[in-house]
């Protein structure tokens, strides 16, 4: 039995045994690259909360010895698994009054005194792995000092 070449045709496009494969493979690149996106924005996310965690031990170590700014930030970059030639740490003290006012930390205050805080700021540059350039991702933590 031989077919003619219009009935051929006409029995190709009834035909669906290959459609799956064909919709599969249109569809395995799409979500390949939306689960890698996926996956760069967790590792991310898990930079961040370290960066965060990190500030935090910085902070309470300034809890103990204030004055040591270069120990603080040796707490810092210790306290985290990222990259130390990527990280930045900046320790800013500053004073405030009670009604939230800024002060210089040598000044008084006209409705009590002086409270003195500590800000510290971790800046990490993260690369991604499959999204091109880089990201600034930061943490910080603030404490009263006194």
């Amino acid at each position: 039995m031989i077919l003619k070449p219009t009935a051929l045709l006409r029995k190709f496009r009834r035909s669906q045994t290959a459609a799956v494969a064909v919709e599969f493979a249109l569809l395995v690149p799409v979500m390949g690259v939306m689960l890698l996106g996926l996956l760069d924005y967790a590792i991310m996310a898990f930079h961040k909360m370290e960066l965060e965690s990190a500030t935090r031990s910085g902070a309470q170590y300034a809890m103990l010895d204030s004055s040591d700014t270069a120990l603080i930030s040796t707490t810092v970059e210790n306290s985290t698994n990222l990259d130390v030639n990527n990280l930045v740490v900046t320790i800013t003290e500053f004073c405030e009054c009670i009604d939230g006012a800024s002060v210089s930390c040598a000044d008084t205050c006209a409705t009590g005194s002086v409270r003195s805080f500590m800000q510290i700021t971790a800046q990490y540059t993260h690369t991604p792995i499959f999204i091109p350039g880089t990201m600034t991702l930061s943490g910080e933590s603030i404490i009263r000092t006194q």
